[in-house]
């Protein structure tokens, strides 16, 4: 639940703070970025939910190859 609450977070925090920088960027900075007005604050929050996303699977995998390592262990214990 609080992953999800922080999830929320920084992505609210993301678009905030992408809709604040698009204010003070030109359309010359725009578009030497290759970046259009309408399409900036979008691509950044996908960007964010995109890193978040990765996080959480890289966490999963770590928590079930540490499960992995422990029922390895007990099960050669016992032989």
């Amino acid at each position: 639940m609080l992953n999800k609450i922080y999830r929320a977070i920084v992505i609210s925090r993301t678009k905030t703070a992408a809709i604040s920088t698009l204010a003070h960027l030109s359309e010359r900075d725009l578009n030497d970025m290759g970046i259009s007005r309408a399409s900036f604050v979008e691509a950044q929050v996908e960007s964010v939910i995109a890193e978040l996303d990765a996080q959480d699977r890289e966490a999963a995998n770590t928590k079930m190859r540490k499960q992995i390592e422990a029922s390895a262990k007990r099960l050669f214990a016992a032989v």
